[in-house]
């Protein structure tokens, strides 16, 4: 796609490595609009656009990759993961349903190696700042309070749900930053409804847990500005 040299002005007043600052103009471009859903990347492009080389424009793509907001094709293309709006819609009514059952059989069924084990991921999370790894550890984090729930085909299909929504995380975090730190607080308490075993408070928490993210992402899809 085209760019004007306006597009990159916020880029000089980015901190970090030159890799960093790359990714995270990359990724705020994405949220704002300046590179729109379903639109092709060119890393020479970028890299020319920045005035880099492209290499850490490469290693930004894979970063961004790995968060779900691009999709990477051959010859070092990628385009900006694409939802339509009908369709997040759909994602967000079933999902947060869907995650409220869940929470309730966790807290149900969740054994006491399983808690441990999500409780040192929720430590890791609150002191690692890094937006790539929180969401990887984000991502387990969910994915082994899924299986807790010891329904298979409950967490087959929020794990297809979640695919369905790339990159919504990463959203939420740049267009509200106080998402991360609510989040890390709706974790602490769902993790205490599970030790005491009160099934009605973790469905209460996780029911509305992804309710801000996803109207972040709607936001996103909307091109309204950000708080």
């Amino acid at each position: 796609m085209a760019f004007g040299e306006h597009q990159a002005t916020s880029f000089a007043g980015i901190s970090g490595t030159v890799h960093e600052r790359v990714r995270d103009w990359m990724r705020s471009a994405i949220v704002d609009g300046t590179l729109p859903r379903g639109s092709r990347i060119v890393q020479t492009e970028i890299a020319k656009l920045l005035g880099v080389s492209p290499t850490p424009v490469r290693e930004a793509m894979r970063d961004l990759a790995s968060e779900g907001l691009i999709k990477v094709h051959a010859r070092r293309v990628a385009t900006v993961t694409a939802i339509d709006a009908d369709e997040l819609r759909d994602i967000r009514l079933l999902r947060e349903t869907l995650e409220a059952l869940a929470a309730r059989l966790c807290a149900e069924r969740i054994t006491d190696q399983e808690l441990a084990e999500a409780e040192r991921m929720q430590e890791e999370m609150e002191r690692d700042p890094d937006l790539n790894k929180y969401v990887e550890l984000n991502r387990t984090f969910h994915l082994l309070l899924y299986s807790a729930a010891r329904s298979p085909r409950l967490t087959q299909m929020l794990q297809s749900l979640r695919a369905a929504t790339p990159g919504m995380l990463s959203v939420a975090f740049i267009r509200s930053k106080e998402r991360r730190l609510d989040g890390l607080d709706e974790h602490r308490r769902f993790l205490k409804a599970c030790r005491d075993r009160d099934l009605d408070a973790a469905e209460a928490i996780f029911r509305g847990h992804s309710s801000a993210s996803f109207d972040e992402m709607e936001a996103s899809l909307e091109h309204r500005p950000i708080a």
